[in-house]
């Protein structure tokens, strides 16, 4: 059934057949399927390019189907050409419990110091695959990586992060300036992506590591809310028939929802 605010195409599609791009955080997909079940609905549609079946939005929400065993999901199809469709980056923020960066910086062959201008100007010219920054300086590869040995790197740096049990979080790109006014932190921040990155990576099966990629989609469709008792089964007519009746509701960008604020325009598509 088509969003008439979006151009946007809403469906039923078995879980068997979407590809997600970058690879999830257990606990988080524990949390989700607890919620699920606790819930008993989908609350918010799977987004997915319209032509390959990549999930761009709704990796953990996947994974926690595949758990509950649920073999179909409510999804959001897209056209990922679209300008409505926007891919960035999530920056990953650790922070030192005391000690030194020194070790895991030589550990990973980002030696090569330069200053945060230079640093962003490398990655959004993709002239190289990742960046460390910290508040004083940032840290450049002493010779060429691409962007799959960059992801290699990335492990490295959560594994030494939870053996030095540092604290670990994620921030949007465009806010990566807040953790750096703090000597303690150090930011992880990959080259620009693009969207051929993104398929490509769900057609490889060779995944992005977990919340490296961040889509925008204006406006995101949230709040389905459809029964998980009857995705098994259920078809495109009968969620279209379940939402009849229930007017679409556009939120302003800035609205939270779920107890997240969102920079684009939200779409609550079943207001009860």
């Amino acid at each position: 059934m088509a969003l008439a605010k979006t151009g946007f195409l809403l469906t039923v599609k078995p879980v068997s057949v979407l590809r997600p791009h970058e690879e999830t955080i257990p606990e988080h997909v524990e949390r989700l399927a607890e919620e699920m079940r606790r819930d008993g609905v989908q609350k918010d549609p799977i987004i997915i390019d319209q032509d390959t079946a990549t999930v761009l939005d709704g990796m953990h929400r996947l994974a926690a189907f595949e758990k509950l065993r649920v073999e179909n999901a409510v999804c959001c199809a897209v056209d990922y050409a679209s300008k409505a469709v926007r891919v960035g980056r999530w920056a990953r923020v650790y922070t030192s419990k005391g000690g030194s960066f020194a070790d895991v910086l030589a550990r990973s062959r980002l030696t090569r110091r330069v200053t945060l201008a230079q640093a962003f100007d490398a990655l959004d010219s993709r002239e190289d695959g990742l960046a460390v920054l910290t508040s004083s300086a940032a840290y450049l590869p002493a010779g060429e990586l691409e962007l799959g040995p960059a992801f290699e790197v990335i492990g490295d740096f959560d594994r030494y992060s939870e053996a030095k049990r540092w604290e670990r979080r994620f921030v949007p790109e465009d806010e990566v300036d807040v953790p750096l006014q703090e000597d303690k932190n150090l930011v992880l921040l990959v080259r620009k992506l693009g969207k051929e990155d993104v398929v490509s990576a769900a057609r490889s099966g060779k995944l992005f590591p977990c919340k490296t990629s961040m889509h925008r989609i204006d406006p995101r469709p949230v709040a389905v809310n459809f029964p998980l008792e009857k995705l098994n089964g259920a078809t495109t007519a009968a969620l279209k028939e379940s939402l009849a009746g229930h007017g679409e509701r556009l939120l302003p960008a800035g609205s939270t929802y779920e107890g997240r604020r969102y920079k684009e325009r939200l779409l609550l598509l079943n207001r009860e």
